[in-house]
C-alpha cells in the first residue's frame, strides 16, 4: 500500500490558480514531496519567495498499518522527532486522508497546530492552523487550500 499512497503524495504541488481568483484569502504556495535516501521529504514555500526560501521543512517516515492505514511520522530535517506531530492517513478507495494523532503538536512558536490533508492523485486539499494557549486561531484559515500537481515524482 505505500506505493499507492506514493502515488498520491509525491509531487510538486501549486495552489496558483486559487491564489490568483482570490488573493485577499490564499497566498500562492508550493509544497514539493519527494523520496529521500531514509524517508521523504516535504517542503513548503511561497512562490514568490522560491524553493530556497521554505518556510517548512521535514522529514518523514512511513509505517504501514494496513492497505487503507499509514502512520507518518514527522521529523526535523537532523532526524529528531517533531514530537506529538505524527500523521495517521486513511484511504477511502477514492482518497488519502490525513490528520494529526492527539491535540498535542506544537510549532516552533509553540502554538498547538492543527492539520488536515486530503490526496486525491492530482489534487491535494490541505488545511493547517495555529492556535495560542487561549485557543485562538493566531495563524492559518479555517478554509482549505487547493493544490493541483504541477510535476510528479
Amino acid at each position: 500500500m505505500k506505493v499507492n499512497f506514493e502515488k498520491y503524495l509525491l509531487g510538486h504541488w501549486s495552489n496558483k490558480a486559487q491564489a490568483q481568483s482570490d488573493p485577499q484569502n490564499f497566498a500562492s504556495l508550493n509544497i514539493v514531496w519527494k523520496k529521500i535516501e531514509d524517508g521523504y521529504e516535504s517542503m513548503n514555500y511561497k512562490r514568490y519567495r522560491g524553493a530556497y526560501d521554505p518556510y517548512r521543512r521535514k522529514y518523514h517516515k512511513l509505517e504501514i498499518v494496513s492497505d487503507t492505514e499509514i502512520i507518518m511520522h514527522n521529523y526535523y530535517t537532523d532526524w529528531t522527532p517533531h514530537e506529538d506531530c505524527d500523521m495517521i492517513f486513511t484511504f477511502d478507495g477514492n482518497s488519502w486522508t490525513g490528520r494529526l494523532i492527539g491535540n498535542n503538536c506544537r510549532g516552533y512558536r509553540g502554538h498547538r497546530i492543527v492539520s488536515h490533508i486530503q490526496l486525491f492523485g492530482n489534487k491535494l486539499h490541505n488545511m493547517d492552523q495555529g492556535y495560542d494557549d487561549q485557543g485562538n486561531l493566531v495563524w492559518g484559515t479555517e478554509k482549505c487550500y487547493r493544490y493541483i500537481r504541477i510535476k510528479g515524482e
